[in-house]
């Protein structure tokens, strides 16, 4: 329901509630004597100050839900672009050696690019670890189908059924949540 629809529709029940007190009140005039109105039209003034202060109170609660629902909103986008810089800030270190291992490739020997590329990609892998990256264990357990992915079956007589016999993927999980399972073998008899 649209937020012009939604006032259309609590206007329109407020109206209809009018309506029908007024309705009841002229019916209950024909009925009573002239003390009893005079008493019935001071509740009527009381009670229509009511209903008006309700759906005063009503818009303004509505109103202040709106402007939270933007405000939460936008507070979140903003979050959001903040956890992106810092990750990317992290990890722009990475991409300047890797700058540097490739200007200075074709001066060194292979053994010494080897050396710088492994230095970036513990440097890269920290960087991760930073932002909460955890690799997940596969290796030697049992199948756990939230952490491993079974892409193959083997027959192994000295391992039990279940376990994990070689890693093919490296799975990772975020703050203990998994973002990626291991793709394992798994025994199977």
């Amino acid at each position: 329901m649209t937020k012009s629809t939604e006032k259309e529709t609590s206007n329109v029940e407020v109206d209809s509630m009018n309506e029908a007190v007024e309705e009841a009140v002229e019916k209950t005039f024909e009925i009573l004597d002239g003390d009893d109105v005079v008493k019935l039209q001071a509740e009527l003034v009381v009670q229509q100050r009511l209903v008006e202060e309700h759906n005063d109170r009503y818009k303004r609660l509505q109103a202040d839900f709106e402007n939270l629902r933007r405000r939460t909103r936008q507070e979140k986008e903003d979050l959001s672009m903040v956890v992106a810089q810092n990750i990317l800030l992290d990890l722009l270190p990475v991409v300047d050696n890797f700058e540097r291992a490739l200007g200075s490739a074709g001066t060194q020997d292979a053994a010494k690019v080897l050396m710088g590329v492994e230095m970036i990609h513990r440097q890269f892998i920290q960087a991760l670890e930073k932002c909460g990256l955890t690799t997940v264990e596969a290796l030697g357990q049992l199948f756990d189908p939230q952490k491993h992915e079974a892409v193959m079956r083997v027959e192994d007589e000295t391992q039990a059924d279940g376990t994990v016999v070689e890693e093919l993927q490296k799975g990772y999980a975020v703050r203990g949540k998994v973002i990626r399972p291991s793709m394992v073998k798994v025994v199977g008899n």
